[in-house]
């Protein structure tokens, strides 16, 4: 059972990472599993995540579903749904615990610092082909139950084709909460989350991330779009570097 204390911490977390993904798109989900991870373990951690996720992006979406970018969601389905059937395979496989979690989170570090600071492709290259978005929903699919987080993940490739502000926050929260839908039933099967034992904790930070994500829509109408890409870019190094090294490389040397 949940303590008290722990409530109220992971209820205001859940309020104001609702309200930083609102803003600038990202950066919330991965904050509030890295504290999450601090109180449960893996397997509770990621499904209790995957709930308070879909409350939060369900709000972005609806809060700014005006701006959805429905085609690049078509495409990402292409490769989300069987993605997801090989990652519950592949998590099967290996055990929730198990010990190639680290170096799978390092390459993942990798790949948003790379994604972030390589040059941007040339004016005609960044229209979207047709295999960008199913691709990057076949990665995401299979890493979202290892992972847990993935907005860093498929960050990089909105910002590469353009994306900002609204479209960014309002297409990304889209394929962001298709994946986390498919977690909890994912997680179920698995038998790693007990919702009686999760259930209080879970209702409290999806109540939270609303008025969260309602604030982060106000905010964002005060930055520009040259202060909003500038921000997307130091949270995603952010997120990247966290990932790198402390999800991956220290866990690597401290075993």
């Amino acid at each position: 059972m949940v303590s008290p204390l722990t409530l109220v911490i992971l209820a205001v977390a859940a309020l104001l990472t609702s309200a930083l993904s609102a803003t600038i798109g990202m950066g919330g989900g991965i904050l509030l599993l890295a504290l999450l991870f601090s109180f449960l373990s893996h397997g509770e951690a990621i499904p209790s995540h995957a709930a308070v996720q879909i409350a939060s992006n369900g709000t972005r979406v609806l809060a700014f579903l005006g701006n959805v970018h429905w085609r690049s969601i078509r495409r990402f389905c292409i490769g989300a749904f069987p993605g997801s059937a090989a990652g519950f395979l592949l998590l099967w496989w290996l055990g929730v615990l198990d010990d190639s979690e680290p170096y799978l989170k390092t390459v993942v570090g990798i790949y948003v610092l790379l994604a972030t600071y390589l040059p941007k492709p040339k004016e005609a290259a960044r229209v979207a082909k047709w295999w960008d978005f199913p691709l990057l929903g076949l990665i995401a699919g299979t890493a979202a139950l290892t992972l847990g987080a993935i907005g860093p993940l498929i960050a990089p490739l909105f910002a590469r084709r353009d994306f900002v502000k609204e479209k960014l926050i309002a297409t990304k929260a889209v394929c962001q909460l298709i994946l986390h839908s498919l977690k909890i039933p994912a997680f179920v099967v698995l038998g790693t989350f007990d919702a009686p034992s999760l259930w209080l904790l879970t209702a409290i930070m999806m109540v939270a991330v609303i008025p969260g994500t309602l604030l982060g829509k106000r905010a964002v109408k005060h930055v520009s779009e040259r202060h909003f890409v500038v921000l997307y870019r130091v949270a995603l190094t952010a997120a990247g570097l966290k990932v790198l090294i402390l999800d991956g490389l220290l866990k690597i040397m401290m075993d």
